[in-house]
């Protein structure tokens, strides 16, 4: 797989190559500082693969569109960071990878062979945050659990662990914030599963952001409702 890097900062080009240059049959055949040079290059070259720093992209999904329809390679974005709308802006507009420039050693391999493959690949925190967004723009549809419905259905290390979930945070980062194992963690998001009546992490993190459990300005777990039921999800299923 051929490789063009663009970012305006040259350690951010630096940490990337050094990630490309591992992996084999991944070659990086050229470099541009800015939107004009990686598009140029990418005309020149015809590489397989666009890696581009998000700081050279405006929030507008056009951009990513219109830049992938005259470059004709597939694009990986890398961010710093990034909300849930500017995520889905950049997906939807046809990037193949979103990822996080602190996760580049892990999700920079993942997000190259989903583009290779014709799939796409989001660094889990900023997946998380985009399902956030996306569970935001239905809340007018929304008649599933409330805020009060999750705290009475959830034991506080259990809400403790949707909450850190729906920051985005890894069972490994879940487990150390927690000072417990991995394995811990995943008995918690196993019994959070069963209780809210959802399947998957992404499902749960839906309706932590809809029922209003979750919001990214708050950093504590909410407290214990009143008369709280622990040992049932009666208040989900009315």
């Amino acid at each position: 797989m051929q490789v063009i890097i663009a970012d305006s900062d040259a350690m951010g080009r630096r940490l990337i190559r050094k990630v490309v240059d591992n992996l084999t049959d991944h070659d990086v055949i050229g470099e541009g500082e800015s939107l004009g040079q990686a598009t140029d290059s990418v005309r020149q070259r015809r590489p397989d693969v666009l890696v581009l720093s998000s700081t050279l992209l405006t929030d507008d999904r056009r951009t990513v569109g219109e830049l992938i329809d005259r470059t004709e390679a597939a694009l990986v974005v890398v961010a710093v960071n990034g909300s849930g709308s500017t995520v889905w802006q950049g997906m939807s507009g046809g990037a193949s990878g979103y990822v996080l420039r602190d996760r580049l050693a892990n999700d920079l391999p993942q997000a190259l062979g989903a583009a290779e493959a014709g799939n796409a690949f989001v660094s889990a925190p900023l997946a998380r945050q985009m399902i956030g967004y996306l569970a935001g723009c239905f809340d007018n549809n929304y008649d599933g659990p409330s805020r009060s419905d999750v705290i009475r259905a959830l034991l506080p290390r259990e809400r403790e662990t949707l909450q850190r979930l729906a920051n985005g945070e890894s069972t490994e980062e879940i487990a150390t914030a927690m000072s417990v194992t991995t394995a811990t963690v995943r008995a918690y998001v196993s019994r959070l599963l069963r209780k809210l009546g959802v399947r998957s992490r992404g499902e749960a993190v839906a309706v932590a952001y809809r029922s209003r459990f979750y919001s990214p300005q708050r950093t504590q777990p909410p407290a214990e409702a009143p008369d709280a039921d622990h040992g049932t999800a009666r208040a989900l299923h009315r």
